[in-house]
């Protein structure tokens, strides 16, 4: 075959692929432009959620900071506890500002006003903020001497094993309840265990520390 008949060949080739392509696009038209519209929607979508999302850490960011820098300074300056009492009445800052208050009286030993602020926390989402605030009530339990409540709450806690919270400390906290109740045996055990799994922390230290002191008591 001459070059200019495989040229000529060529070109009809392409041409008559360029020519399906167009009738083939000219078919599916309306389809590719359904597709085209679900991608860019979701283009959108998505974008919007990433923005939502980052402010929506950055808020929760400056609620922490806000609520965090108020009880610093109440913890050295009482009056400063109107100014928390305030951010406590408000919706965005509320749950943080009640429990910070609940901590404030508790360290006090205030049971009542602890336990007053502990109940205005809402019990949702089970976030961080809800596990701090169960902890609290374990210790105002304790602080009472209701052990059997103290243990009720830190089993729980351990039995839902949540990821934002530390579970050594919760099972640490659940042995010093059993431990302070007179369940020395339940309380060694608990002991042992945070020595065995958590070697490399300090509550697994602490733990072993404890684990010691309890056996020669044995």
């Amino acid at each position: 075959m001459k070059r200019t008949e495989r040229h000529h060949l060529q070109e009809d080739q392409m041409a008559h692929g360029l020519s399906w392509l167009i009738d083939y696009a000219k078919k599916w038209k309306r389809e590719f432009m359904i597709v085209a519209g679900a991608l860019a929607f979701a283009a959108v979508v998505f974008c919007a959620l990433v923005l939502v999302r980052s402010h929506g850490r950055s808020v929760q960011s400056g609620i922490i900071g806000q609520v965090g820098d108020v009880a610093a300074e109440a913890a050295l300056k009482p009056e400063k506890l109107a100014e928390l009492e305030k951010l406590a009445g408000e919706r965005r800052t509320a749950r943080l500002a009640n429990l910070e208050l609940a901590k404030y009286w508790a360290e006090r030993s205030d049971w009542a006003k602890a336990e007053s602020y502990l109940g205005r926390i809402a019990g949702a989402p089970k976030d961080l903020l809800y596990y701090q605030t169960e902890d609290i009530k374990a210790r105002v339990a304790l602080g009472r001497k209701d052990f059997d409540k103290a243990i009720a709450i830190y089993q729980k806690i351990s039995d839902e094993k949540p990821k934002v919270y530390p579970l050594d400390a919760v099972l640490f906290r659940l042995a010093e309840s059993r431990e302070l109740k007179g369940e020395t045996k339940e309380a060694l055990a608990i002991y042992k265990k945070l020595q065995e799994e958590y070697s490399q922390s300090y509550y697994g230290y602490e733990a072993s520390l404890k684990a010691g002191r309890l056996g020669l008591r044995k």
